[in-house]
């Protein structure tokens, strides 16, 4: 009996014991469970926390990004306001030497019915009287007519003499039906004898007909500009419909003028013609007398009939100027009235120099993203005749340009302008034109520039944001 009670008691404890363990071990795996709950609890909050600072970030820039986007798109564009600057004259020492007073310049008198004197270097008429005034023009139709005979056709070729060329009268070469000359021996005799015969052969050799020739020679003085001017026939006598005006003639000279072979024939004194059955040649004197009155003198022509009057276009060179007058209806002292506009023009004028085509002046920028730009030039040489007696005038000009032009640019679009010269009818505006082609980017590369103008922007920003950066 007493070993049952001690056994009982002995057993008691151990149970106790065992249970202990279990509620240790249970205890232990309650607070693992715990720490882990928290850890994961912690590890939660911790990732919320940096989702929270990431959303901020990502906001952040998201704002700033648009912000600067929004930045670079305001400054993007803008207005074709101007730019301006004074651009003095390249050659100004020597126009300080060359200026005279006020006032101390006077043209010459022309009794001409009209008449005009241009600088074809510059394209300045110096003189003008009466100069749109459409008139008859005689003779000086021939510089149209050899113009074209030279663009048109090859000296070379050979012509034979219609019996309708052949029948013009007044001043000819004496041309006989089916004879036969070269383009460069006809143009001679057009120029130097002022044939009407051999203008009326070229006509029909280069257009067909003298009609045919009539519309070319139309078409080419619109192609010119010349406003008032309107031929009837290649030679000049008097016809209905047939007229020119002072400043028309002169510039059409100009062009002529350009043409070596032209320039070449106009300054021939004398030349010869095969002249088949007779026992020599046809020779011919330039009938432009100004070749020995003028010794600066080096071409162009002259005639009269009784509508026009006595007409004269004269050309001359001197120390590397030259000069070309016209005289429409100038009566008897047409030649004096040549030589005083020559020296009229020589004596009393100056170059003035500011820069010459294609020599850039200022820059201008051209759209957005990707941003270029190009250099306004002058549209030619940006070289002037002025009066002796108005320099002070033109010592500087005003520059004037776009600071910012959008796409697309095309080279030789007109981008700003040079104004210079006397206030009202005295001043001059010449216009400066692109250098250069600008085509409109594509999408894509607008796109990229775009973005990258952006993170330039913001750059900045965070550059000015942080000091020593």
């Amino acid at each position: 009996m007493d070993n049952s009670e001690n056994h009982g008691r002995t057993e008691i404890p151990e149970a106790r014991a065992r249970l202990s363990q279990e509620e240790r071990r249970r205890l232990a795996e309650r607070r693992i469970r715990e720490l882990r709950a928290r850890r994961r609890r912690e590890r939660r909050a911790t990732m919320r926390r940096r989702r929270m600072v990431v959303s901020l970030c990502g906001l952040s820039f998201l704002l700033l990004f648009l912000a600067a986007a929004v930045s670079a798109l305001a400054s993007g564009g803008g207005e074709q306001a101007y730019k301006s600057a004074r651009l003095p004259a390249s050659n100004l020492s020597t126009l300080e030497e060359m200026a005279r007073p006020e006032g101390t310049v006077s043209a010459p008198d022309i009794p001409a019915v009209a008449a005009a004197l241009l600088d074809p270097g510059t394209g300045d008429m110096l003189y003008l009287k009466n100069a749109d005034q459409s008139l008859p023009m005689a003779s000086t139709t021939k510089i149209m007519t050899a113009l074209l005979a030279l663009e048109r056709a090859s000296p070379g070729d050979t012509v034979t003499v219609s019996e309708t060329a052949s029948a013009v009268g007044e001043s000819s070469a004496w041309l006989d039906k089916g004879e036969t000359l070269t383009v460069e021996q006809l143009t001679y005799a057009v120029l130097v004898q002022s044939a009407n015969d051999a203008a009326a052969a070229l006509a029909e050799h280069v257009a067909g007909s003298q009609e045919a020739f009539v519309a070319l020679m139309n078409e080419k003085a619109a192609d010119l500009g010349l406003a008032n001017t309107h031929f009837s026939n290649p030679h000049g006598l008097d016809a209905a419909g047939h007229y020119t005006s002072a400043r028309d003639l002169a510039n059409l000279a100009a062009a002529a003028m350009r043409n070596p072979e032209f320039r070449k024939i106009v300054a021939t004194r004398t030349f010869q013609l095969p002249w088949p059955g007779h026992p020599g040649p046809r020779v011919f004197e330039n009938h432009n007398k100004l070749l020995k009155l003028y010794p600066y003198a080096t071409g162009i022509t002259n005639r009269y009939t009784a509508k026009a009057g006595k007409c004269l276009v004269a050309s001359a060179e001197k120390d590397g100027r030259e000069l070309i007058s016209v005289i429409l209806n100038g009566g008897e002292s047409y030649w004096d009235q040549t030589i005083a506009l020559m020296e009229y023009g020589f004596n009393d004028f100056a170059r003035v120099e500011y820069a010459y085509a294609g020599q850039p002046l200022a820059e201008v920028e051209v759209g957005d993203f990707p941003r270029r730009s190009v250099h306004a030039v002058g549209s030619r040489d940006l070289v002037f005749t002025v009066r002796r007696d108005r320099l002070a005038a033109y010592r500087e000009a005003d520059l004037a340009w776009f600071e910012w032009v959008p796409y697309p640019v095309a080279a030789g679009q007109e981008v700003g302008y040079l104004a210079l010269g006397e206030e009202g009818e005295g001043g001059s505006r010449v216009s400066l034109v692109s250098d250069a082609y600008r085509c409109r980017p594509s999408f894509l590369v607008r796109l990229l520039a775009f973005v990258g103008a952006v993170f330039a922007r913001l750059v900045d920003w965070l550059r000015w944001l942080v000091p020593g950066w």
